[in-house]
């Protein structure tokens, strides 16, 4: 086997002192792609060739490898002309979803209404407030981005899980695993802290997990409460509601496999769209002009707008979960896709309540848009 020459020098291979002997040699690999399926002839695709004067100055001196791509021998030097076959080369064939072993994948409806259970929770009832914070004009745009912001995080966060898994040969990746394996796949430097990266992002997980489920517990006591209390005689403490969700909960917690959990996830689903039907009743009433309310508030209450936009569309700790169970995983990104469909009525769904909650209600804007709405029709 040739060793590697130890030079450094390279030449690209469409420079200009190469004359037109390049073009001779591209446009014979250009004709030869019928017989190399798979293997990419774009320019962008030629990689940089030590010494390869002389082979454009004898075409014949090249030759192919057993996959069919041309390479160079050449002043002892053996190089691929070009990067790889239509996977990439240091992806190699290993296809991660083949691989995939799910007792119970989930279908594309099934994801799609996990994802917006993710989603859609307590923070779409403060979006008024946080309008209130931002002003009408400027809430709204910047509602929207920060939305394409979250969906191209997501974006970017599965495709570095799927290069990963084809890097790595692993089937499946969770969002802490793909921090790990990202420092592992990256410089030596890097190497090292990969643990760490891991335990960090499990730290965070478990403190904005733990963050949501407590507001979802008093936000459904609290709720609770304002109703059951009109028919009591004396009102019972926040705290026994709060015990009394708590079977209900563990037995939901129990059930960990998503296909099982999709009736539920539905539901919910329903008793949300119920509940925001239900707010734009009230909210479409004798709705007031734009002109009575500010465009933009001060830049003293921007953080608490962001805050609360932030809370309300963050999902991502439940995407890597979503896409390890589907049945059919490469539907979960692109362009129509279970991720661009489900954010994109997420985030039309927070700038409608938000942007109307507050042109309806104005400086009286409560924490929830539920706190606003008649009490005297329960």
């Amino acid at each position: 086997m040739p060793q590697r020459s130890n030079e450094d020098s390279t030449t690209p291979l469409h420079s200009p002192q190469h004359g037109t002997k390049k073009a001779t040699i591209i446009s014979e690999y250009h004709a030869s792609d019928s017989k190399n399926k798979g293997a990419r002839t774009e320019l962008a695709d030629l990689v940089m060739v030590k010494n390869c004067f002389p082979l454009l100055m004898n075409p014949n001196s090249y030759k192919c490898q057993s996959n069919g791509v041309p390479i160079t021998v050449t002043a002892g030097s053996t190089l691929p002309l070009v990067s790889g076959t239509s996977k990439d080369a240091e992806l190699g064939g290993y296809d991660p979803f083949e691989h995939r072993r799910v007792s119970h994948p989930t279908s594309d409806m099934e994801t799609l209404i996990h994802l917006l259970k993710g989603s859609l929770g307590t923070g779409i009832l403060a979006m008024p407030l946080a309008f209130k914070k931002a002003g009408l004009s400027f809430g709204l745009v910047a509602t929207c981005i920060i939305g394409v912001i979250c969906t191209y995080c997501i974006h970017i966060l599965v495709k570095c899980a799927h290069i990963l898994c084809r890097r790595m040969k692993i089937p499946t990746l969770g969002f802490a695993d793909v921090a790990e394996v990202a420092f592992l796949a990256g410089p030596p430097s890097f190497q090292r802290f990969s643990n760490t990266a891991r335990g960090v992002v499990n730290t965070f997980l478990v403190i904005d997990l733990i963050g949501c489920c407590c507001v979802y517990i008093v936000f459904v006591s609290r709720n609770m409460k304002d109703v059951v209390d009109q028919y009591l005689s004396s009102p019972l403490d926040l705290q026994w509601y709060m015990l009394g969700l708590l079977p209900f909960l563990i037995c939901m917690n129990l059930i960990r496999n998503l296909k099982y959990l999709a009736p539920f996830s539905m539901i919910a689903n329903l008793l949300v769209g119920a509940s925001i039907t239900i707010c734009f009743w009230y909210i479409f009433q004798d709705l007031p002009s734009m002109d009575t309310r500010e465009n933009f508030s001060t830049f003293e209450e921007l953080p608490l707008f962001f805050g609360t936009a932030i809370f309300a569309l963050e999902g991502i700790g439940v995407v890597m979960p979503l896409e390890n169970n589907m049945k059919k995983p490469n539907h979960f990104t692109g362009c129509p896709s279970v991720l661009t469909f489900g954010m994109g009525m997420v985030v039309s769904l927070y700038c409608a309540v938000g942007f109307f909650g507050f042109l309806k209600y104005g400086d009286d804007t409560e924490g929830s848009i539920t706190l606003n709405l008649c009490k005297s029709d329960l």
